[in-house]
């Protein structure tokens, strides 16, 4: 064949092919008589032909009958590696896994330098002041405006002249600039950087790790130098292009090329240096190197597994394979044990990145408490080794020590471990560094030598989740054995059992659609058979317990994180609760992954109420948050609900971690969301008008008619007239539950006898959370009839226009018919009493 222009890639490729097609060939379950159109030389479509002969003569037909083949007894299974089944995968994806290594690192150092976060210049306003104007968020269909977009078409200039990757594209900006009041910081207190420092950290270690394991590894396989690879190299971003350059495999294998020798003994010990980075990697976050190690392809896949045929009893390699080891698809607590990471443990005790990876494997496994237990020692390890190493920086002099005895219990602030609620540690709050001026600039508490490692954490969030999934697990084991139903086992491919597709059940699971409730009727068969097995006192004392846990343990995790907020630009700091549940239902919505419409119109005016709000980035947040928000959910406190409700989702909403990371897929979000959803279309109790609307249209009808003698006797008058009961769901929200205890009238049931005395409180507290329901069910509900509305008006206008694709995979899983049950049997019930 005439190869072109002297490039030799062509016969490589076609060598390869030919190989991969071979193997094809010589397996009985592939059969094909097509030949191939890439090639089209005589001789190779001969090969091809006898080859194809010889495989006919073994096909699975020709086995002697009553004997089934091997084939047909197992069906084939995608098999891939372990890292791919990890959680929140998504959460980590962005452009740092493609960004040239001197500017992520030169991004590093503007994140954690005083003065780039201290500059008092009127254009370094807030990263997010903007994000609450009208324009915004009424404009959704094109790329949020944010000021660090605004300030990245700089970047490409201060790229070394010599750098492979000047070609960077700077970022067009188009936006305007939006009169919102800036935030500004605390006086007296540091600025918090952008992104957290340990999680930037980790990353750009983790980058830099694995791409030199990459460099190692495709040297091992080619037995090239290092000089001679980057010459091969030349302006290729890596070295999983040139591995593809030189013709290699998942296994390493030469395809063609150069095949310099090399001996043994040396490619041994570049793979074991490759697998030292890649340990390296995982340790420091096992779901950061799992997306990079994603990237590469199948560079890795066998490079640990190698290294172990030549010293099995070598920690990194065993540690690296538990990660690339091929498995069954969505199999994960199938075909994983902790038996590799026990023997690392026992080895090396003193690694607590063993125990973070083990408590996951039991959370896989649902084996909870283990779960907790290996991240409670961890964490308290790590927090020991933190109060060492302060300790050891303030240590002083034996003669300094006595002069200065007495100013010693000025520390006495311990926190045992845990954040201060202002910041990550207080032992750094007044350090100071000098500016480029001369001036002392505050440095943040997370830049300090004393900031808590990145494992720290890391190991509250898993801990926090693995309180919520042990309380679903209840639930959810509790609920199937009520049914009489069983989990499916492995044969059944990794699918996932969902309490609203029960057709086999005793009750029939978890209704979608019935306006009666999740569970039909309060006093049907199925409602109060739930409520017999979920609502008895021990076991719903036990959820309550998980889930005040995992509240706890998000909250300390969330305090590692600095928070900015200004007033709104109208004033009014508190506004109505109702109209900010409203918007943050709407922000929440918009910020849902798949959507691709603008804000609705309900958004108008949302600037004067929302304040200003920035927040230090970490990919786990956003998940954070609203696992906060399903867990106040499912305990029932909905007054504290609607404010952190209110509040997150415009902090949600106002993230940033662009340049570094993309909007994370938070599962927590779309449960949470689709929890509401649910609610909204099947639950007609819970969208009724609530206090803030009764009040506004009782003020309008005192408005028309004659002037009341007093506000709390009209009120009754009015209510009275229509028939209902008086009480104090009539009463505007914010007063809702001193009304209650100060309502001299007869507290009656819905069958019109009297309520003891000792239940009347928990009346008034069901009355109120019933009210705040029905404040977090009506503008979804209102927001669903809009949506209806305008599909209906499409399919009226019969266009001829082509409509995109819209490719929505929902992210909710089996949680959320779990959470709709809980919620059916314990709470709704109820709130009904009252409505």
């Amino acid at each position: 064949m005439t190869i072109a222009n002297g490039v030799h890639a062509q016969p490589i490729c076609c060598l390869s092919q030919l190989a991969q097609e071979d193997l094809l060939t010589s397996s009985p379950t592939v059969s094909s008589t097509e030949p191939s159109p890439t090639r089209e030389s005589k001789p190779a479509d001969q090969k091809k032909r006898k080859k194809k002969k010889k495989t006919n003569k073994a096909t699975p037909n020709d086995s002697p009958p009553g004997k089934p083949t091997l084939h047909a007894e197992r069906p084939s299974v995608l098999c891939i590696s372990r890292n791919k089944h990890w959680k929140y995968i998504s959460s980590y994806h962005g452009p740092w896994l493609q960004l040239p290594l001197e500017l992520l690192e030169s991004l590093l150092v503007l994140n954690t330098d005083p003065a780039a976060l201290s500059s008092a210049k009127p254009h370094s306003q807030t990263l997010h002041s903007s994000r609450t104007a009208h324009s915004t968020l009424h404009a959704r269909a094109l790329p949020r405006p944010r000021e660090v977009d605004r300030g990245l078409h700089t970047l490409s200039d201060h790229t070394p002249p010599d750098s492979p990757h000047r070609n960077f594209n700077p970022l067009p900006s188009p936006y305007t600039t939006i009169s919102t009041p800036p935030l500004l910081p605390i006086p007296g207190k540091p600025t918090p950087p952008p992104i957290d420092p340990g999680v930037f950290r980790n990353v750009a270690t983790i980058r830099c790790l694995i791409d030199e394991a990459a460099e190692l590894s495709v040297r091992a396989s080619s037995g090239l130098s290092s000089a001679a690879l980057g010459s091969m190299r030349g302006g290729s971003n890596g070295a999983w292009p040139t591995a593809q350059s030189l013709g290699l495999d998942g296994a390493g294998n030469m395809g063609g090329g150069r095949n310099v020798a090399m001996s043994a003994m040396r490619v041994h010990r570049l793979r074991a240096l490759a697998v030292q980075k890649l340990a390296a990697a995982y340790k420091a976050d096992e779901i950061a190197s799992s997306v990079m190690v994603m990237q590469g392809g199948s560079v890795f896949d066998d490079i640990a597994e190698r290294v172990l045929r030549h010293d099995p009893n070598d920690p990194d390699a065993k540690y690296v394979h538990f990660f690339h080891e091929k498995i069954p698809s969505r199999q994960l607590a199938e075909s994983t044990t902790s038996q590799v990471l026990d023997e690392l443990i026992a080895a090396h005790p003193q690694r607590l990145e063993y125990y973070r990876t083990r408590g996951i494997v039991h959370c896989f496994r649902d084996e909870y408490t283990l779960a907790t237990k290996d991240f409670t020692h961890a964490l308290r390890e790590a927090r020991t080794a933190r109060k060492g190493r302060t300790a050891h920086r303030g240590i002083v002099l034996p003669s300094e020590s006595r002069g200065k005895s007495g100013k010693k219990k000025k520390g006495s602030n311990k926190t045992n471990g845990q954040a201060p609620p202002n910041g990550t540690s207080a032992s750094a709050e007044g350090s100071t560094v000098e500016g480029p001026d001369g001036e002392p600039l505050l440095v943040h508490p997370s830049v300090s030598p004393d900031a808590p490692d990145p494992i720290e954490p890391q190991l509250l969030f898993l801990r926090g989740a693995t309180s919520l999934q042990h309380a679903l697990y209840l639930i959810e084991s509790a609920i199937l054995k009520l049914e009489n139903v069983s989990k499916p086992g492995p044969a059944s491919d990794g699918t996932e059992l969902r309490l609203c597709y029960l057709a086999n059940g005793r009750y029939g699971g978890v209704e979608i659609g019935n306006p009666d409730g999740p569970l039909g009727k309060s006093d049907g068969p199925k409602a109060r058979a739930y409520r017999g097995v979920l609502g008895e006192e021990s076991f719903r004392e036990d959820i309550y317990g998980f889930l005040r846990k995992c509240i706890r343990d998000h909250e300390r995790f969330l305090a590692h994180f600095d928070t900015l907020e200004g007033p709104p630009s109208g004033g009014d700091a508190s506004g109505d609760l109702a109209r900010r549940v409203e918007i943050a239902f709407l922000l929440s919505e918009m910020a849902r992954p798949g959507n691709h419409n603008g804000g609705p119109a309900s958004l108008a005016g949302a600037e004067s109420i929302l304040p200003a709000m920035f927040t230090t980035y970490h990919p786990l947040l956003v998940e954070s948050r609203f696992t906060i928000l399903i867990c106040q959910l499912m305990l029932g406190d909905l007054p504290t609900l609607l404010t952190t409700f209110a509040r997150s989702a415009v902090l949600v909403y106002a993230l940033e971690g662009y340049p570094i990371f993309l909007p994370p897929r938070s599962m927590a979000q779309a449960e949470f969301i689709e929890v509401l959803e649910r609610l909204a279309s099947g639950w007609k109790v819970g969208i009724q008008p609530h206090s803030g609307m009764r009040a506004g249209s009782v003020a309008h009808r005192l408005a028309i008619e004659a002037p009341p003698l007093s506000p709390s006797s009209s009120l009754i008058e009015v209510v009275s007239s229509s028939g209902d009961t008086v009480d104090a769901f009539f009463t505007p929200f914010a007063s809702t539950s001193s009304a209650a205890t100060a309502t001299p009238a007869p507290s009656l049931n819905s069958h019109g006898r009297d309520v003891p005395s000792a239940v009347k409180l928990a009346r008034g507290d069901l009355v109120e959370a019933l009210d705040c329901a029905r404040i977090l069910l009506v503008p979804v509900a209102a927001r669903q009839k809009e949506r209806a509305s305008q599909a209906a008006a499409e399919r009226a206008s019969n266009s001829t226009k082509k409509k995109p694709l819209n490719i929505n995979i929902p992210l909710h899983g089996p949680r959320v018919e779990i959470i709709l049950a809980w919620l059916a049997a314990v709470h709704l019930v109820e709130f009904e009493s009252v409505a």
